[in-house]
């Protein structure tokens, strides 16, 4: 039996990959797994392996890594966030020699992990983005904010350098909160501040082998975060030309093999749309792409352990994939939302309630958590939300009763 080990502390992200995995009779360790962390509960799960985290100083991690790669013998190793791939990708010298693990190329890395260089790129290969300063002071963010207007997006060069440093993209909506953001983005270096584009997010997801694809999807965004952030919410929808082409001008001068996806955004008004960023590792919308029938963990494992390269083209559109509690989180921001602010993303309760009922008639709904051959980690995660939920209902109870002692 083929034999892969996963690394990843993300839970919706890793859980995809380990089912997708498990269900191709791979069997399947993890690591770098939080406590507590529900993919742990899968079925699909062998053994869950104790490595220390990763560090730049103390390599510790390295060692035990490595001595667990020889042991085990994995077939490959498959990091599944930005750190896990960057620390791989580092040492990859000393790891491949334990055995084969999976990070992109060198040109890849440099260009990827930095907004700046893949904003560069997408530039001179004519794809669209929004207007956009690069600022390294107060003076070049004032000049940014009366040129741009409100809300601006500061995007960081680098989201991070390791897991305990790391800056998310934030927007400002006034040049108070400006100023008051940028000491903080420009310690790291420039910062790219760019004109808001009102649309819905749409992910491109591939599979290449030296920037040819060999596997695609896309999604698009059914609750848009309204503030910016992790989809909640999304739908199987066919390939764009459009996007695609997009996409592959992007990748293939870095001559990128294994998965990625290059996020746009698409004003469904007018139909424009801005690319946004590459996730250069398996992204937060997984568990969709497998569902619908892109099954991307199982099939970059056959490409890169056999040279298989004859994938299924052909996906389920219109199915609906929900992260729980990301999407809870959605629907109370939703709910307090401004509605006449057309730079939010908003939905009336009318529609949300409509669009939820519709699709679990249809038997269009999925939870990224829960499935029926492997229901522990969703069930798991639904009792932690009604616990977090219960604790919150009673803390004034409870306060309460201790100022009345």
């Amino acid at each position: 039996m083929k034999k892969a080990l996963v690394l990843s502390s993300v839970s919706r992200t890793v859980l995809a990959v380990i089912r997708s995995l498990g269900r191709g009779g791979v069997e399947v360790h993890s690591a770098w797994t939080r406590p507590g962390c529900v993919s742990l509960r899968s079925r699909y799960v062998r053994a869950a392996h104790d490595l220390p985290p990763y560090s730049d100083t103390d390599l510790s991690w390295k060692t035990a890594l490595c001595d667990l790669m020889r042991r085990e013998r994995f077939d490959l190793v498959i990091p599944c966030t930005d750190i896990d791939t960057l620390a791989l990708h580092r040492h990859r010298a000393e790891l491949e020699r334990c055995g084969r693990i999976y990070t992109p190329n060198d040109e890849a890395v440099a260009v990827l992990f930095d907004k700046h260089r893949t904003n560069e790129l997408a530039r001179s290969a004519g794809v669209r983005l929004p207007r956009e300063i690069v600022v390294t002071d107060a003076t070049g963010a004032r000049a940014a904010w009366w040129q741009f207007g409100a809300p601006l997006v500061l995007k960081p060069r680098r989201t991070f350098d390791h897991p305990t440093q790391g800056l998310a993209v934030r927007k400002a909506y006034s040049e108070a909160e400006l100023l008051r953001l940028l000491p903080r983005f420009l310690a790291d270096g420039p910062v790219a501040v760019q004109q808001n584009f009102i649309g819905h997010g749409a992910g491109v997801e591939l599979l290449l082998d030296g920037g040819e694809p060999l596997l695609a999807f896309q999604h698009v965004r059914v609750h848009e975060p309204l503030e910016g952030g992790q989809s909640a919410y999304r739908k199987s929808v066919p390939v764009s030309p459009d996007l695609l082409d997009a996409a592959l001008r992007i990748l293939r001068p870095l001559r990128y093999t294994g998965v990625a996806m290059v996020e746009f955004k698409i004003d469904p008004a007018s139909g424009d749309w801005i690319f946004v960023e590459v996730n250069s590792r398996f992204w937060g919308s997984l568990p969709l792409s497998v569902a619908a029938g892109a099954d991307f963990p199982l099939a970059l494992f056959e490409f890169l352990t056999t040279g298989r390269r004859d994938f299924p083209q052909h996906y389920r559109t219109g199915i609906f994939a929900r992260n729980l509690p990301l999407d809870l989180e959605w629907q109370i921001a939703n709910l307090h939302a401004d509605r006449r602010d057309p730079t939010l993303a908003t939905k009336k309760l009318p529609a949300v309630v409509g669009e939820t009922i519709a699709n679990i008639l249809t038997l269009r709904e999925r939870w990224d958590s829960l499935t029926l051959d492997d229901p522990a980690p969703g069930i798991a995660e639904i009792g932690g939300l009604v616990q977090r939920g219960f604790a919150k209902l009673t803390k004034p109870r409870r306060a309460l009763d201790t100022e009345t002692a």
